[in-house]
């Protein structure tokens, strides 16, 4: 092969000048790229931060408004307060007990509220004190802030056959109720008459919510290097014996508030609304608890982590408080509310 010495000759490379260019250009390229990468990792962590605080707001907010409607539903019974059986209903008393049956057998109080505490003295001597359910302090699950609410109920389900457990059951016909755990089903104490129909059986469900610590915090600490800790809708529950135990429902959750509509001249629209404080646990005296006929309900849910410069200057109207938190601690929120029909 012949090789041409002319075009050996006059080749030659990038100058220096043209180098510097190409590579000044090839910078620009790059800080270009990696802003573009930077605001969409910031926009997918807004959104991915948005959604989880849309998720669980609603969840909570549908958690609450389904028990506020099943409340008070114990099959066919008409006849609450005359529920007999092998356990039988416990009269509403001042201390929530921990070690037995009885806070769930107080169906008798099927609905129930305290107003921006976890004590509340009452001269009725009714279910007004959750301190042994919800212990002050700073552990995990702990009531931190905002209205309790309490419901009690049977669950949908029908229990056939039924388990040889130690969880609480109702079995009801139109005009009689037994209560009983599933290990004394069989007795003759916890049957009700042949010729009463529908003759179901179904599990007893006791709640109550509050708002407490998750024992979670935020991925990062504060300016101080102090962990940011994370609230969480929490609710009390009966486990396999039939005592309450704490679970959490939703993350996030950082206020409650409830208000009750009564209905006092029996026409089953709302007169007045009020506070849980406002209530009479006396079904003689006017309000009372067995005249609530809706509930107004708010939820604030407020996002795990504050953001860098986000300043908020809102402030939420909640029931019988106005919630003003330090506009300058970066988190971002958003307040959930309605007004849900006690059905039972």
């Amino acid at each position: 092969m012949k090789i041409n010495l002319h075009n050996v000759k006059y080749s030659r490379g990038l100058s220096l000048v043209e180098l510097m260019v190409a590579m000044t250009v090839s910078a620009i390229l790059m800080l270009g790229i990696s802003e573009i990468f930077s605001i969409n990792s910031r926009s997918y962590k807004v959104q991915d931060e948005s959604a989880r605080m849309q998720e669980s707001g609603r969840f909570a907010f549908n958690t609450l408004m389904q028990d506020i409607r099943r409340a008070g539903y114990f099959g066919g019974s008409a006849a609450v307060d005359e529920i007999t059986g092998s356990e039988g209903i416990a009269t509403p008393a001042r201390d929530c007990i921990s070690t037995d049956t009885t806070w769930g057998r107080m169906v008798e109080r099927s609905f129930y509220g305290l107003n921006d505490n976890n004590t509340h003295n009452d001269a009725d001597g009714l279910l007004v004190n959750y301190t042994s359910c919800i212990p002050t302090g700073t552990a995990t699950g702990n009531y931190l802030r905002g209205d309790i609410l309490v419901t009690r109920y049977t669950k949908s389900a029908l229990i056939d056959p039924i388990p040889s457990d130690n969880r609480l059951y109702i079995r009801t016909s139109l005009f009689a109720g037994r209560l009983f755990t599933g290990n004394n089903a069989v007795n003759a104490s916890s049957q009700n008459s042949v010729d009463e129909k529908p003759n179901a059986v179904r599990e007893l469900a006791a709640h109550a919510y509050y708002v407490g610590p998750s024992g979670r915090n935020c991925r990062f600490n504060d300016a101080s290097n102090n962990a940011i800790p994370i609230p969480a809708l929490h609710r009390e529950v009966l486990d396999a014996a039939g005592r309450p135990v704490r679970e959490e429902v939703a993350s996030g959750i950082e206020n409650i508030q409830f208000q009750y509509g009564i209905d006092n001249d029996g026409d089953l629209t709302v007169n007045h609304y009020y506070n849980a404080d406002e209530l009479s646990n006396n079904d003689t005296t006017t309000p009372n608890w067995t005249q609530v006929v809706t509930v107004r309900l708010w939820v604030l849910v407020r996002a795990d982590c504050p953001t860098n410069g986000f300043t908020n200057t809102k402030t939420y109207s909640m029931g019988d408080i106005t919630y003003d938190p330090n506009p300058d601690d970066g988190f971002k929120r958003q307040l959930y509310s309605t007004v849900v029909a006690v059905r039972n």
